[in-house]
């Protein structure tokens, strides 16, 4: 009996992550199937290792006192293990396959996982892992995975690139020139300095911030989900400074039904911020609008505004 046709990781991803009828579901799967037993438990044991390294991998970036609030812990531990779970769902690092067939051999059973990394096994016959295991390439697998799994910096393909955006610069601003129009006249601005933010911060709609179902955020701008922000949000992989260090740390940022809600919003940040005064009525003066973002706190790169004026060159402002 294979595992492949009754063990769905799509219901792995829909459950939170502190689920207290999960110990009763993986008794009854086990009950049910044995091979699919051995799958679930495999899929739990890597969730475990990776939520480990994850964990790890947050403790190494840290300053101090970040986040001394233990409300704050909560929450990310608790980001932590639905990110895994999701990261898990969509394949993992391979560890979950390599045990499952694994086990299966022991328990002779007909355990089928997907995409297998198997045990070198040596001349003594003693099982060993290979150099696809050691705690460097673990962790650079989940560092991979958990870009992947959110679609932030370093996504792969399973992002969805630039679906819906069009390929290239020319297309990106056929899409979004419109909205741009309209955010434009609430800030008093050109509506390419506009275009040109939202393709510094999306990559010109190839690293746009995406649902762990793969749907987009529409989320071009980078506008994070903090103070009362009462709508959406998704968690992602993220780059941000302290001083001139970069690191990285996951963050939740807002997600919008629609193109036109997040360059209302946009507008509406901008606008109404007073961080962000000094950029109103830049006119086509996209030095002045970059450093007034910048000066407002609007990212932590310290290079933000030259990187700003760059883009808006390549797109002809």
């Amino acid at each position: 009996m294979s595992i492949s046709a009754s063990f769905n990781p799509a219901e792995l991803s829909r459950q939170l992550a502190l689920d207290p009828s999960a110990a009763n579901r993986l008794s009854d799967i086990a009950r049910k199937s044995p091979e699919a037993g051995v799958r679930e438990v495999a899929s739990q044991f890597e969730s475990m290792l990776m939520e480990t390294l994850v964990r790890a991998m947050r403790v190494t970036t840290e300053e101090d006192g970040e986040e001394d609030s233990a409300g704050m812990q909560t929450w990310r531990g608790m980001l932590d293990q639905q990110m895994v779970q999701a990261m898990v769902a969509s394949g993992g690092i391979g560890l979950g396959d390599m045990l499952a067939r694994e086990i299966g051999q022991l328990q002779h059973l007909d355990v089928a996982p997907r995409d297998v990394q198997r045990l070198a096994k040596p001349a003594g016959g003693v099982p060993q892992l290979d150099e696809t295991f050691t705690r460097a390439a673990l962790t650079a697998r989940t560092r991979k995975a958990l870009a992947a799994a959110e679609g932030g910096e370093g996504a792969t393909a399973g992002s969805q690139g630039a679906q819906g955006y069009g390929e290239g610069a020319r297309a990106f601003v056929e899409t979004v020139l419109p909205h741009a129009r309209r955010a434009a006249e609430k800030l008093g601005v050109d509506p390419m300095l506009i275009v040109s933010h939202a393709a510094l911060e999306s990559g010109w709609g190839k690293r746009v911030i995406r649902h762990a179902d793969g749907r987009d955020s529409y989320n071009l701008f980078g506008i994070k989900a903090t103070g009362n922000w009462q709508g959406d949000a998704v968690a992602t992989l993220t780059t941000e400074f302290v001083g001139s260090s970069a690191r990285k740390q996951v963050e939740p940022f807002r997600a919008y039904p629609s193109l036109a809600a997040a360059f209302d919003d946009y507008a509406a940040l901008i606008a109404g911020n007073p961080r962000y005064r000094a950029a109103l009525g830049s006119g086509n003066d996209m030095g002045a609008y970059a450093r007034a973002l910048k000066d407002g706190g609007y990212a932590t790169d310290p290079s933000y505004a030259g990187k700003l004026v760059a883009v808006a060159r390549n797109a002809g402002v």
